[in-house]
C-alpha cells in the first residue's frame, strides 16, 4: 500500500515537473476573442452603474432638500408658494407626518447638485436648510444625460 502511494507520488511529481517546463519554453499566449464581447463587458458595466442608484421597484436614489418641518399649516403653505415663485425650475413636495408639516425641495440624483441650491436656499430660509437621502423622480432628458455622463466615465 505504502510502494503503490510512493509511486503515485512520484508519478505526480514527474507530471507537475513537465507541465513547468513546457511552460517555460512557450514564448506567449494567443488568445482569439470576439469584438463584442468588449462592448457587451462596457453595457454590463453601465447597467451595473445604473443599478445602484437605483431601489429595487426601479426608482432613483437620490436627494432632496428638507426646507421646513412645521406644525405650522400656513407657515408651510405660504413657504411652499414662495419656492415654487422663486425656483420654478425646481418640484416642491409637501408631506404631513402628525404633527409636522414636512416641506421638501428638488430631485439630485448627485449630492453635490443638492448642496448647490441648499447653499443658496441658506439666505431665504434662517431656521437651516438639510439634504437629506430619498427616492427621487428623474425627468427622462435627466436619466439620459445621466446615463451618458456614466458612459464616459467608463471610457
Amino acid at each position: 500500500m505504502m510502494k503503490h502511494s510512493l509511486i503515485i507520488t512520484l508519478v505526480f511529481l514527474l507530471f507537475a515537473t513537465t507541465a513547468v517546463l513546457a511552460q517555460d519554453d512557450s514564448s506567449g499566449i494567443i488568445v482569439h476573442k470576439d469584438s463584442r464581447i468588449e462592448t457587451l463587458l462596457k453595457k454590463q458595466g453601465n447597467i451595473n452603474a445604473v443599478a445602484s442608484f437605483r431601489t429595487s421597484n426601479g426608482q432613483y436614489k437620490g436627494y432632496r432638500i428638507m426646507v421646513l418641518n412645521t406644525s405650522d399649516r400656513e407657515l408651510a403653505y405660504k413657504t411652499k408658494g414662495q419656492l415654487l415663485s422663486r425656483f420654478s425650475d425646481q418640484s416642491v413636495y409637501m408631506s404631513y407626518q402628525a404633527p409636522f408639516f414636512k416641506l421638501k425641495m428638488g430631485d439630485f440624483i448627485k449630492k453635490e447638485d443638492a448642496e448647490d441650491l441648499r447653499k443658496s436656499l441658506s439666505s431665504m430660509m434662517p431656521k437651516g436648510v438639510f439634504v437629506v437621502p430619498e427616492i427621487i423622480n428623474v425627468k427622462p432628458e435627466d436619466e439620459k444625460k445621466y446615463l451618458q455622463e456614466i458612459e464616459e466615465k467608463g471610457n
